[in-house]
């Protein structure tokens, strides 16, 4: 491990040592991500109870609104998360103060309930995500039909139970299963790079699969859509600054280094 490696994993260690020992009594990492599976799962099941016959096309609602989704997933990681601002300035801080500093590229993995508090959303998060997918999904309702609104609500409630999904995969390490599955593997890659302190205001803001990343041009890798999609956990086509930063040898094409657990 690089001595500036080194270092970023001390620093972090220390976050993590002070985070834990001042995370309330109270607090259950398997109560809190229990709330968030069984709230967005519960708000999925009410509305798939309520389709009635389907068509093909209204189920076509699910595609515009999963690349929607991809979108503001990418805008509110680069310009809310990782900018100050007046507005969203605490979730700013909680975001790099807190997320970033107890994970970093050295650091990624997580150990014990109290690292969940780190690691998931907060548990108002899903509600006020569901209150906010609820006025889009009752005007697709009442444009169209009552069981497009629905699956729009499923689409939406859906894609955050995947983006939690996704980032919690990206920060087990020593997997080489996840490593050898399509488009995951690519996605936890590519947040390892984000993790790095140099890289993580600039680089793969996508959790989930990094479609605005490569549109957008904020991925680390010189590939096209498919490319960065489907890359998998090497480090071929990674831009030569990119390389500088984390200490990649121009000459190794081999699996990005993540820390032992």
């Amino acid at each position: 491990m690089h001595l500036k490696d080194q270092k970023i994993r001390q620093r972090s260690n220390r976050y993590r040592d002070q985070y834990l020992a001042d995370t309330p009594s109270w607090y259950r990492g398997e109560m809190h991500l229990g709330f968030t599976l069984l709230f967005t799962g519960g708000v999925i099941a009410y509305c798939l109870f309520q389709l009635g016959v389907t068509s093909w096309q209204e189920w076509l609602v699910a595609i515009p609104i999963f690349l929607f989704g991809n979108w503001a997933e990418w805008a509110a990681h680069r310009y809310l998360l990782h900018r100050p601002s007046k507005y969203f300035n605490a979730v700013y801080k909680r975001h790099c103060a807190t997320h970033h500093q107890f994970f970093t590229h050295v650091t990624l993995e997580y150990e014990g309930h109290k690292a969940w508090r780190a690691l998931l959303f907060p548990p108002f998060a899903p509600v006020m995500f569901v209150l906010a997918a609820l006025p889009p999904a009752l005007l697709i309702g009442w444009l169209w039909s009552a069981n497009a609104g629905y699956i729009a609500m499923i689409t939406m409630a859906g894609y955050f139970l995947m983006y939690e999904a996704l980032h919690t995969l990206s920060h087990v390490v020593d997997s080489p299963f996840l490593d050898s599955v399509p488009l995951v593997n690519s996605v936890r890659r590519m947040h390892v790079i984000h993790h790095h302190p140099e890289l993580m205001a600039t680089h793969n803001f996508n959790l989930t699969f990094p479609i605005c990343d490569a549109l957008f041009g904020t991925s680390d890798l010189e590939k096209g859509l498919l490319g960065t999609l489907f890359h998998g956990s090497g480090h071929d086509k990674m831009g030569a600054k990119e390389r500088r930063i984390v200490g990649i040898d121009e000459r190794d094409q081999a699996e990005p280094e993540r820390p032992a657990a």
